[in-house]
C-alpha cells in the first residue's frame, strides 16, 4: 500500500530551484502534473502529500526522490513500515548488539546454543525479612541463592519465556548472562528470528538515566530513533500498534540517586504503550524491582551441555 512522503529541509530548496531553473511556478508545475496547487503547497510546508505525487513531481523535476525526501511519515502498512524502520536502525542495533566480549575477545557467539534457560519465579521471597530459624534452613550456599530469588517454578528456554509473557523482569547473578542474552534477543528480532514483526528496541538504563536534561523514557527512545532518521509520528505509530519489543538492560546498574525516577518513568511508559512486549533485566537482590503486571524470570545457571558449547565456541 502507498504511503505519504514529506520533502526535507534542503529537499524543498532543491525543488525550488530546480523550478527556478525551469522558470516553473507553483500553479504552472501543478498544471504539468495534472495535481492541484494546494499539493505543492503542502510540500513546501514540509508536510506528507501522496508517495504517487512525490515521485512524479521529483521526476518532471529530473531529481531524485530519495534525495528529496525527509524523514517517513505515518504509514498504512504496518508491515511495511516495520520494514523500513529495522532498515534505518540496523547498523545501530548491531554495532550495539552483534558481538560480545568472551575470554576478553570481541567476537559473535550463537547465543541460542549458550542461553537457552531461564528458571520461572513464583515469589522473589528476598524481598521479605527472614528470622534466624529460616536462615539455618537455608544456610547453604545454592539453598540460600533458591530462597533469595524464590521457588523454581519450571525451566524453559529463554526465547519460549519472552515469547509466553509480554511483560519480563530478566533477574540473575552476575555474570550470569542477562546483558548478553538481551542483545541475542534485539539481534534475533532485527534479523526477523524472533517476533520479527516487531522493531527491537534496546536501552541501556544507565545511560538513559544519566542522560542530560533528564528526559523520560519514550522521549529517550524517540530521541535514539531520530537520530537514525526515524520520525516521531512514525516510532508513535510502531507503539501504538503493539510493535516495538523492549528491552531495557542493567536496571540494578542505575544510580540511586536516580533509581526511583527510573523505576517511575518505566512505569509509567508500560502503561501508557502497553501492546507492545517488554523486558527488563536486574540483578538478583540488587534492589526492589517491582513493577506492575511483570513476571520476574531469572537466568539459570549453565547445565554441562551448555557449558561444553560456551567453551567450544
Amino acid at each position: 500500500m502507498s504511503r505519504s512522503l514529506r520533502a526535507s529541509e534542503q529537499g524543498i530548496k532543491q525543488i525550488k530551484a530546480a523550478m527556478k531553473q525551469g522558470s516553473f511556478t507553483q500553479k504552472s508545475l501543478a498544471e504539468a502534473l495534472g495535481i492541484s496547487r494546494s499539493v505543492i503547497t503542502v510540500l513546501f510546508r514540509g508536510e506528507a502529500i501522496a508517495r504517487d505525487n512525490f515521485e512524479e513531481l521529483c521526476k518532471f523535476l529530473e531529481l531524485d526522490w530519495r534525495d528529496i525526501r525527509g524523514e517517513d511519515v505515518v504509514s498504512d502498512d504496518l508491515d511495511l513500515l516495520v520494514k523500513d524502520v529495522k532498515q534505518k536502525i540496523a547498523a545501530n542495533v548491531t554495532e550495539r548488539c552483534g558481538t560480545m566480549r568472551v575470554l576478553d575477545m570481541t567476537q559473535p557467539v550463537d547465543l541460542d546454543r549458550i542461553y537457552t534457560s531461564v528458571n520461572i519465579i513464583k515469589d522473589v521471597t528476598g524481598r521479605r525479612r527472614i528470622g534466624y530459624d529460616e536462615v539455618i534452613e537455608v544456610c547453604t550456599r545454592e539453598h540460600f541463592d533458591r530462597f533469595l530469588v524464590g521457588t523454581i517454578q519450571e525451566r524453559v528456554t529463554g526465547l519460549k519465556a519472552v515469547d509466553e509473557i509480554q511483560k519480563l523482569v530478566v533477574l540473575g547473578k552476575p555474570g550470569a548472562g542477562k546483558t548478553t542474552f538481551m542483545k541475542y534477543l534485539a539481534m534475533s528480532c532485527l534479523e526477523n528470528k524472533f517476533h520479527g514483526e516487531l522493531v527491537p528496541i534496546f536501552v541501556t538504563l544507565k545511560a538513559y538515566a544519566e542522560e542530560r536534561g533528564q528526559p523520560s523514557l519514550e522521549n529517550y527512545i524517540l530521541a535514539e530513533f531520530a537520530k537514525r532518521k526515524v520520525s516521531q509520528d512514525v516510532a508513535k505509530q510502531l507503539l501504538d500498534n503493539g510493535k516495538a519489543l523492549i528491552l531495557l538492560d542493567g536496571l540494578d546498574e542505575v544510580k540511586k540517586e536516580d533509581d526511583r525516577r527510573v523505576k517511575q518513568d518505566i512505569d509509567r511508559f508500560s502503561r501508557d504503550w502497553l501492546k507492545n512486549r517488554f523486558a527488563i533485566t536486574c540483578r538478583i537482590a540488587a534492589r526492589e524491582y517491582l513493577f506492575e503486571n511483570f513476571t520476574e524470570v531469572e537466568v539459570a545457571d549453565f547445565d554441562d551441555g551448555q557449558i561444553e558449547t560456551f567453551v567450544n565456541n
